[in-house]
This record gives C-alpha cells, structure tokens and sequence, in this order.
C-alpha cells in the first residue's frame, strides 16, 4: 500500500495534507508489532465471520480483537463494541437501522465509505490511527468525544443531519473536512490540534463551535459556506486564520471573546454588524473582541482595518460605561464623547472628520452671532459698505469672520469685539477650536506616520 506522509533523509515523517479532488485518501504503511503490542493479554481474537454474526444478532462485542473487520449491508440490530481493539475496520455500503455505538476502542484502520447511519453514531473515548469517512450519511448525531485521532482525519463528500460533536477530542495531525454538510451545529469545544484544521467547500448551516479548542497549525476555510455563528472565544490559535475567502450567510456572525490569536485574516466588511456580542447589546464582550481584531491587524500591518477595530473598540467602550452608569454626569460624559470623540474625529482614526466639525461649529456659532449681532462691535470697513451696517448679508459676513477668527486664533484677538453676553459664546468657540484642532493633529499625524 503506498504511503501518504513522504520521508526526508533523516527518515522523519513530514506532514502532508489531502487535496480536496483526491479520489481517496492513501493510508499510511503498517507498523508491525506497536499495535498488536498493546492488546491485553486476556483478549479474545474474533474472526470477521465470528464478530458480524455476533452483531447481526445484537449482541455486544467486548474485550476482544478483531484483526479484519468488514461491515456491509443492512444490519437492524443495535451495534455496540467496548474496549474492543480492530486493526482493520472497513465500512463499505452499509446501512445501520439503530445506534451504532463504540466505546473505548482502539481502530488502527478505519475507512468508512459509502455508509448510511439511521440512527446516532457514537465513539466516545476511542484511539484511531487512521480514519476516512468518505460519501457517507449520518441521518442523527455524530459523537466522537474525548477520542484520540493519532494520524489524518479526513471527511470528505459526507452530510451530518444531527449534531457533529467532537468535544475535546485529540487530533495528533491534519483534520480536513472536504465538500461536507453539516446541518445541525458542529461542536469542537475544548478539542486539540497538534497540527491544521481545514474545511474546504463545507457548508455549515448551523453554529461552528470552536471555542476553546486548542489549534497548532492553520485554520482555512476556503469557500466554506457558514449561515450562522463561527465561535472562536477563548481558543488558542498559533498559526494564521485564513477567513477571507469564507462564504457569509445573511444570518452569519462571529464570536472573538477572550481569542488567544494575531493572526486573524479576516476584512472588516465581512465582520461589521456581525459581532454577536455587539448586536446582542453586550458591549463589554464586543470592546474585546474587537481589541483580538485590533492585535491581528497590528500584526499583519493593515493598518486602515487597524484603526477600524480601534473605532469600533471605543465605541463600545463607551457604551458599555453608559450601561452600566445611568447617572445624568455619565450621560453628559458620554454625549461629549460622541460629540467631541466619535463625530468629531472617530476617536483619532478620521482626520477628515475632524474638518467637518470645524466646519459645522463655525456656522452653527456664526448663527448665534447673527442673533446676537447688537451685541459685536462692527467694524469701520464693513464687507459691503452698498449696504446698512445691519444689513443681513453685512451681519452674515462679520458674524462668520468672527466665528472662524475665534476658531482658529482664539479669544485673545478678539477681546474688543463684542459687549456683555456675546463675549460667552465666543470664549466656548475659541475653546473647541483649540480642542478640535488638537484633535485634527493628533488624527492626521497618526494616518501620516502609520
């Protein structure tokens, strides 16, 4: 049988992933002795004849190896192995009516292929070397929890009606999943990945959980198709995230609580108005995940989505300050904030932004000159001297040289120009132009510099 993991000169294996238009998965060589090495001595061996009879009549097999074992056909019994060791086991145009049930088993080879299971396929706490399931039918739950995976997984061209539970289950190498569906959630929680994790062409119709799992390698997604929730909180992830070419659901959303990654490729279009958190008003959470986005843009220097997740950052931060205080300084705390901050400058991120509330302020207090036009000195040239001094297109003039005068020069220029209550609004225009100005520095200097 050829082998599937290629050697170097030093005879160390070198990992090596299935392409999605291979037809089948080769299997690695034999390694005589290790398995049959860990056999109790007190097992019976079965032979396949032995071991199908057995099941066909929905007896449980238990404490016993099996060298070859073969499953084809329909069988309507309840199949239940325990603590069972299986060097091979082939599954090949096999119909199960009732649950198929594996506890504690140790599989060298499993090849399922060309299967339907009617009912819940459960191998909790088993030990395969090698497995491949390949256009197959899970009609109810597939559980696999706390087993251990010592070479490739590969799924491939397979439908999961049920649940795909793969809780804290042990991947010593690559797992692939290729061109599957999956309807029901996936759950691969608390799972361990000593190498990659890939899902070429899937299509998850329900939640992808990945929280907490544990990944060493990649994760890509190329052209997965996802219409609910991808969920990455609190998982360890040491390589890079590939999540740019996945496809969106309308109802998709994401989940970066407390993620432990700097390496998340991923474009702010595919994650605004997305985050769970966030649309669930639970701003908190949402202030977080986004500073997860904001290291993994820092690192790859994408330095506009960069401040996009610092943006969206502070806007939570505030939000979550006003959910929890409801006192009238908080609220006024926060209305400066927006209004200063976010419509101002979108905290430091907007440059242009900060333009445009110049801009506003200096026609809104131009206005309140207007009003209050007795009140301001007017001056010897007046604009249009064709005119009367009061003349609105004259007070429209000098109230707008006023204003821009005390936004951008300050109130020490413009001690002499107005009388009684006017000198207030212009002591408050000539403190947020310098704050505004302060503001517009501070943001184009960071686009500059960056």
């Amino acid at each position: 049988m050829s082998n599937d993991l290629s050697t170097n000169p030093n005879h160390e294996p070198v990992q090596n992933v299935p392409h999605p238009t291979n037809q089948f998965v080769k299997i690695p060589k034999n390694i005589d002795g290790k398995f049959e090495e860990g056999i109790p001595n007190d097992y019976q061996e079965l032979t396949d004849s032995e071991a199908i009879r057995y099941l066909k009549a929905g007896k449980p097999l238990e404490k016993c190896y099996i060298k070859h074992l073969s499953l084809t056909g329909e069988f309507s019994k309840l199949i239940q192995l325990k603590q069972v060791y299986i060097k091979h086991l082939n599954v090949h145009n096999f119909s199960s009516l009732l649950n198929f049930n594996m506890s504690s088993c140790h599989i060298k080879r499993t090849i399922i292929d060309e299967a339907r299971f009617e009912d819940v396929f459960s191998a909790k706490n088993c030990h395969f070397q090698f497995i491949h399931i390949k256009q197959s039918h899970f009609l109810k739950n597939f559980n696999v929890q706390s087993s251990k995976f010592n070479s490739k997984v590969v799924i491939q061209q397979s439908i999961f009606e049920g649940r795909a539970r793969f809780w804290e289950a042990e991947f010593k190498d690559w797992f692939s999943s290729i061109e599957c569906v999956f309807k029901a959630k996936v759950d691969l929680r608390s799972a361990h990945f000593d190498a990659g994790f890939t899902v070429p062409n899937c299509h998850f119709h329900d939640d992808f959980l990945f929280r907490g799992a544990h990944l060493t390698l990649k994760w890509e997604g190329d052209h997965a198709r996802f219409e609910k929730l991808i969920d990455f909180s609190k998982a360890k992830l040491g390589d890079f995230v590939y999540l740019e070419d996945i496809v969106q659901g309308e109802a998709q959303q994401w989940a970066f609580w407390n993620t432990v990654s700097e390496r998340i490729l991923v474009r702010p279009d595919q994650v605004e108005g997305r985050i769970q958190s966030e649309e669930a008003g639970e701003y908190y959470k949402a202030m977080r995940e986004y500073a997860v986005l904001k290291r993994s843009f820092e690192y790859e220097n994408q330095y506009s989505y960069d401040d996009w997740a610092f943006y969206r950052f502070k806007v939570n931060e505030r939000k979550a300050r006003a959910k929890n205080d409801h006192s009238l300084v908080r609220k006024l705390m926060d209305f400066a904030d927006w209004l200063l901050l976010d419509w101002g400058c979108g905290y430091g991120t907007h440059p242009l932004r900060a333009i445009r509330t110049a801009l506003v302020m200096i026609v809104l207090f131009a206005l309140i000159y207007i009003l209050g036009f007795d009140y301001l000195h007017t001056p010897d040239n007046i604009p249009f001297p064709d005119l009367k001094p009061n003349a609105l297109l004259n007070q429209l003039a000098v109230s707008l040289f006023v204003s821009l005068a005390a936004f951008t020069s300050g109130f020490g220029d413009l001690r002499d120009v107005a009388i009684g209550w006017m000198n207030i609004p212009i002591m408050i225009e000539a403190i947020l132009g310098t704050l505004m100005w302060g503001l517009f520095i501070v943001a184009f200097g960071r686009k500059v510099i960056r």
